[in-house]
């Protein structure tokens, strides 16, 4: 099972499953595609951090990844 842990950082969940990035992107996370960008600030936030600050619906984020096949926890922090 493939799980979104909302308070692991970006970069930790970008490693573990190769379909994550393409589905931030989608989702309008689209500074994770700016070169070093992941690996600097995606050590450091999470998904929790990372909606909030892009101004992204939490639950577009969770609806998308469960749709993906995920499952999904953390995310009522």
């Amino acid at each position: 099972m493939k799980v979104i842990d909302f308070n692991l950082p970006i970069k930790q969940l970008a490693d573990q499953y190769d379909d994550f990035i393409p589905l931030m992107v989608e989702l309008g996370f689209t500074k994770i595609k700016i070169p070093g960008m992941l690996e600097s600030v995606g050590r450091l936030v999470n998904l929790n951090k990372g909606y909030r600050a892009m101004g992204i619906d939490k639950d577009k984020v969770v609806a998308t990844f469960r749709d993906h096949g995920f499952e999904v926890i953390n995310h009522d922090n």
